[in-house]
Protein backbone atom coordinates (compact mmCIF):
# COMPACT_ATOMS: atom_id res chain seq x y z
CA UNK A 1 0.00 0.00 0.00
CA UNK A 2 1.27 3.41 -1.08
CA UNK A 3 2.55 5.58 1.99
CA UNK A 4 0.33 8.62 2.73
CA UNK A 5 1.68 12.38 2.67
CA UNK A 6 0.76 13.93 5.84
CA UNK A 7 0.19 17.98 5.40
CA UNK A 8 1.39 20.36 8.42
CA UNK A 9 0.10 23.77 8.36
CA UNK A 10 1.78 25.78 9.67
CA UNK A 11 5.61 26.76 10.12
CA UNK A 12 6.31 28.01 13.67
CA UNK A 13 7.99 26.16 16.20
CA UNK A 14 5.55 23.18 16.25
CA UNK A 15 5.26 22.95 12.58
CA UNK A 16 8.66 22.66 11.91
CA UNK A 17 9.45 19.97 14.68
CA UNK A 18 6.49 18.23 13.67
CA UNK A 19 7.45 18.42 10.00
CA UNK A 20 10.66 16.95 11.20
CA UNK A 21 9.70 14.28 13.02
CA UNK A 22 7.80 12.90 10.24
CA UNK A 23 9.79 13.42 7.97
CA UNK A 24 12.89 11.63 10.26
CA UNK A 25 10.44 8.72 10.47
CA UNK A 26 10.43 8.15 6.71
CA UNK A 27 7.37 9.67 6.23
CA UNK A 28 6.78 12.49 3.15
CA UNK A 29 5.40 15.68 4.54
CA UNK A 30 3.77 18.96 2.80
CA UNK A 31 4.81 21.61 4.67
CA UNK A 32 2.53 24.83 4.53
CA UNK A 33 3.50 28.23 5.74
CA UNK A 34 2.08 31.37 4.34
CA UNK A 35 4.78 33.37 5.27
CA UNK A 36 6.05 35.65 3.10
CA UNK A 37 3.32 35.56 0.69
CA UNK A 38 1.26 37.05 3.93
CA UNK A 39 2.64 38.31 6.91
CA UNK A 40 0.66 37.87 9.94
CA UNK A 41 0.57 41.04 12.16
CA UNK A 42 3.76 39.92 14.38
CA UNK A 43 5.58 38.23 11.69
CA UNK A 44 8.69 40.23 10.06
CA UNK A 45 10.18 37.25 8.28
CA UNK A 46 9.50 34.39 5.90
CA UNK A 47 11.66 31.95 8.08
CA UNK A 48 10.45 28.78 9.79
CA UNK A 49 10.29 28.84 13.33
CA UNK A 50 10.45 32.94 13.81
CA UNK A 51 10.93 34.14 17.39
CA UNK A 52 8.76 36.92 17.56
CA UNK A 53 8.81 37.47 21.01
CA UNK A 54 11.59 36.51 23.76
CA UNK A 55 14.59 34.64 22.19
CA UNK A 56 14.60 32.63 25.21
CA UNK A 57 13.78 28.81 26.08
CA UNK A 58 13.96 29.01 30.03
CA UNK A 59 15.92 27.60 32.24
CA UNK A 60 18.58 25.05 31.16
CA UNK A 61 19.06 23.54 34.32
CA UNK A 62 17.14 20.20 34.87
CA UNK A 63 15.55 20.71 37.85
CA UNK A 64 13.24 23.19 36.52
CA UNK A 65 10.53 22.12 34.00
CA UNK A 66 12.15 24.28 31.02
CA UNK A 67 15.52 22.26 31.60
CA UNK A 68 14.21 19.01 31.77
CA UNK A 69 11.69 19.62 28.94
CA UNK A 70 14.73 20.87 27.02
CA UNK A 71 16.93 17.32 28.23
CA UNK A 72 13.66 14.95 26.81
CA UNK A 73 13.88 16.92 23.30
CA UNK A 74 17.15 16.32 23.05
CA UNK A 75 17.19 12.96 23.76
CA UNK A 76 13.90 12.44 21.00
CA UNK A 77 16.16 14.38 18.41
CA UNK A 78 14.41 17.23 18.62
CA UNK A 79 15.46 20.16 15.69
CA UNK A 80 14.36 22.79 17.47
CA UNK A 81 16.17 22.14 20.92
CA UNK A 82 19.32 21.28 18.56
CA UNK A 83 19.55 24.28 16.74
CA UNK A 84 18.72 26.29 19.82
CA UNK A 85 21.97 24.42 21.41
CA UNK A 86 23.97 25.36 17.98
CA UNK A 87 23.11 28.80 17.96
CA UNK A 88 22.65 29.79 22.13
CA UNK A 89 24.12 32.95 22.88
CA UNK A 90 24.96 33.94 26.50
CA UNK A 91 22.06 34.02 28.96
CA UNK A 92 23.00 33.22 32.27
CA UNK A 93 21.05 29.72 33.04
CA UNK A 94 18.95 30.17 30.42
CA UNK A 95 18.89 28.73 26.45
CA UNK A 96 18.75 31.83 24.48
CA UNK A 97 19.46 31.84 21.21
CA UNK A 98 20.82 34.14 18.12
CA UNK A 99 16.75 34.63 16.76
CA UNK A 100 18.18 35.31 13.33
CA UNK A 101 20.64 32.45 12.79
CA UNK A 102 18.57 30.03 14.13
CA UNK A 103 15.30 30.51 11.79
CA UNK A 104 17.38 30.76 8.74
CA UNK A 105 19.08 27.83 9.57
CA UNK A 106 15.73 25.38 10.27
CA UNK A 107 14.37 26.72 7.25
CA UNK A 108 17.72 26.08 5.46
CA UNK A 109 16.90 22.41 6.68
CA UNK A 110 13.81 21.61 6.33
CA UNK A 111 14.03 23.10 2.84
CA UNK A 112 16.59 20.43 1.67
CA UNK A 113 15.06 17.67 3.19
CA UNK A 114 14.22 15.23 0.79
CA UNK A 115 10.95 14.25 2.09
CA UNK A 116 9.93 17.73 2.94
CA UNK A 117 8.24 19.49 0.47
CA UNK A 118 7.60 23.14 1.69
CA UNK A 119 4.64 25.18 0.00
CA UNK A 120 4.34 28.72 0.61
CA UNK A 121 0.76 29.24 0.32
CA UNK A 122 -2.28 30.34 2.37
CA UNK A 123 -4.53 27.46 4.20
CA UNK A 124 -7.71 28.60 4.77
CA UNK A 125 -9.66 25.40 4.89
CA UNK A 126 -9.35 22.65 6.76
CA UNK A 127 -7.81 20.06 4.24
CA UNK A 128 -11.50 17.56 4.36
CA UNK A 129 -9.05 14.07 3.44
CA UNK A 130 -5.85 12.52 4.56
CA UNK A 131 -3.81 13.30 7.93
CA UNK A 132 -3.47 16.81 8.84
CA UNK A 133 -1.32 18.38 11.77
CA UNK A 134 -2.63 21.92 12.52
CA UNK A 135 -0.15 23.98 13.57
CA UNK A 136 -0.73 27.65 13.08
CA UNK A 137 -0.55 29.00 16.51
CA UNK A 138 -1.95 32.11 18.25
CA UNK A 139 -2.01 34.20 14.69
CA UNK A 140 -3.85 31.71 13.03
CA UNK A 141 -5.55 33.79 10.04
CA UNK A 142 -9.57 34.60 10.19
CA UNK A 143 -10.74 32.43 7.80
CA UNK A 144 -8.77 29.18 8.77
CA UNK A 145 -10.22 30.18 12.53
CA UNK A 146 -13.99 30.17 11.09
CA UNK A 147 -13.25 26.81 9.57
CA UNK A 148 -11.33 25.69 12.94
CA UNK A 149 -14.57 26.76 15.10
CA UNK A 150 -16.54 25.22 12.63
CA UNK A 151 -14.93 21.82 12.65
CA UNK A 152 -14.89 21.79 16.35
CA UNK A 153 -18.21 23.36 17.29
CA UNK A 154 -15.71 25.15 20.49
CA UNK A 155 -15.68 29.08 21.45
CA UNK A 156 -12.20 31.08 20.89
CA UNK A 157 -9.80 31.34 23.21
CA UNK A 158 -6.91 33.85 23.55
CA UNK A 159 -4.20 35.94 25.32
CA UNK A 160 -1.86 38.69 25.01
CA UNK A 161 1.90 38.21 24.89
CA UNK A 162 4.28 40.73 24.18
CA UNK A 163 7.13 41.63 22.11
CA UNK A 164 10.76 41.99 24.20
CA UNK A 165 11.83 45.35 24.58
CA UNK A 166 14.86 46.33 22.62
CA UNK A 167 16.80 49.28 24.25
CA UNK A 168 19.83 50.96 21.84
CA UNK A 169 22.83 50.22 23.33
CA UNK A 170 24.54 53.15 22.94
CA UNK A 171 21.94 55.16 25.08
CA UNK A 172 23.71 53.01 27.88
CA UNK A 173 25.97 54.68 30.25
CA UNK A 174 28.69 51.95 30.49
CA UNK A 175 30.31 53.20 33.23
CA UNK A 176 27.36 52.67 35.72
CA UNK A 177 25.64 49.70 33.72
CA UNK A 178 27.27 46.00 35.05
CA UNK A 179 27.08 42.81 34.17
CA UNK A 180 25.90 39.77 36.07
CA UNK A 181 24.27 36.88 36.12
CA UNK A 182 20.36 36.00 36.80
CA UNK A 183 19.51 34.54 40.15
CA UNK A 184 23.18 33.91 40.73
CA UNK A 185 23.35 31.34 38.03
CA UNK A 186 25.69 30.94 35.22
CA UNK A 187 27.73 33.39 33.67
CA UNK A 188 27.26 36.98 34.36
CA UNK A 189 25.66 37.56 30.36
CA UNK A 190 22.91 40.34 31.48
CA UNK A 191 23.88 43.62 31.36
CA UNK A 192 21.99 45.44 34.56
CA UNK A 193 21.40 49.58 34.72
CA UNK A 194 20.88 50.72 38.55
CA UNK A 195 18.69 53.48 39.51
CA UNK A 196 17.96 55.82 42.60
CA UNK A 197 14.71 56.02 43.76
CA UNK A 198 14.52 59.61 41.81
CA UNK A 199 15.50 57.83 38.59
CA UNK A 200 13.40 55.16 38.77
CA UNK A 201 10.20 57.03 39.40
CA UNK A 202 11.12 59.42 36.90
CA UNK A 203 11.30 56.41 34.39
CA UNK A 204 8.33 55.05 35.24
CA UNK A 205 6.78 58.75 34.86
CA UNK A 206 8.18 58.30 31.15
CA UNK A 207 6.85 54.94 30.59
CA UNK A 208 3.19 55.95 31.28
CA UNK A 209 3.37 59.35 29.72
CA UNK A 210 5.49 57.56 26.38
CA UNK A 211 3.31 56.43 23.28
CA UNK A 212 2.12 53.33 22.69
CA UNK A 213 1.50 50.73 20.38
CA UNK A 214 -1.56 50.74 18.79
CA UNK A 215 -2.96 47.34 19.47
CA UNK A 216 -3.78 45.75 15.86
CA UNK A 217 -8.00 44.44 15.20
CA UNK A 218 -7.25 41.17 16.70
CA UNK A 219 -5.75 42.49 19.80
CA UNK A 220 -8.55 44.68 19.91
CA UNK A 221 -11.30 41.97 19.59
CA UNK A 222 -9.55 39.92 22.50
CA UNK A 223 -7.71 42.39 24.63
CA UNK A 224 -6.35 40.01 27.61
CA UNK A 225 -2.92 40.06 28.53
CA UNK A 226 -1.23 36.92 29.98
CA UNK A 227 0.07 37.38 33.15
CA UNK A 228 3.49 36.10 32.85
CA UNK A 229 4.95 38.13 30.25
CA UNK A 230 3.06 41.60 30.36
CA UNK A 231 4.10 44.59 28.33
CA UNK A 232 6.56 46.54 29.91
CA UNK A 233 3.80 49.80 29.49
CA UNK A 234 0.92 47.85 31.00
CA UNK A 235 3.37 47.15 34.19
CA UNK A 236 3.65 50.47 34.32
CA UNK A 237 0.21 51.72 34.01
CA UNK A 238 -0.96 49.23 36.92
CA UNK A 239 1.35 51.22 39.61
CA UNK A 240 4.58 52.82 40.02
CA UNK A 241 5.75 49.53 42.00
CA UNK A 242 4.95 47.34 39.55
CA UNK A 243 7.69 47.17 37.50
CA UNK A 244 10.36 46.32 40.72
CA UNK A 245 8.36 43.13 41.53
CA UNK A 246 7.56 41.88 37.93
CA UNK A 247 4.53 40.49 36.54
Amino acid sequence: MEQQTIQVIGGGLAGTEAAWQIAQAGISVVLYEMRPMRLSPAHHTGELAELVCSNSFGAQSSDRAAGLLHAELRRLGSIIIGKADEHAVPAGGALAVDRAVFSQELTETLANHPLIELRREEITHIPPEGVVVLTTGPLTTPALAEDLQRFTSMEYFSFFDAASPIVVGESINREIAFMASRYDKGEAAYLNCPMNREQYLHFWQELCAAEQTELKDFEQETAKFFEGCLPIEEMARRGEDTMRYGP
